[in-house]
């Protein structure tokens, strides 16, 4: 097996996705990430209606990379977990 690149500083995601990477194509973004959220829910729905907020997913929640499908949990996307693998 060979070693996973190293990803550029320029390269790498800053923000929500920080320190993630597709494992197989190695795709910054986008991902399907199964995620928690808050909601006001009243007997006639959520206020206000799509409303949502506090979103947060778990290293064993469902991630998907859009870009070629592969499917594992978002723990299994963190380039600190590839590397290790890696070795």
């Amino acid at each position: 097996m060979s070693k996973p690149k190293k990803v550029k500083k320029e390269d790498a995601n800053f923000n929500c996705l920080a320190g993630m990477r597709c494992p197989k194509c190695r795709a910054l973004e986008p991902f399907r990430i199964e995620v928690r959220t808050l909601v006001d829910v009243y007997d006639d729905g959520t206020e206000p209606p799509g409303h949502g907020g506090g979103d947060e997913w778990m290293d064993e929640s469902y991630c998907e990379c859009l870009e070629c499908g592969v499917e594992a949990t978002v723990a299994d996307f963190y380039t600190k977990n590839q590397t290790k693998k890696a070795k």
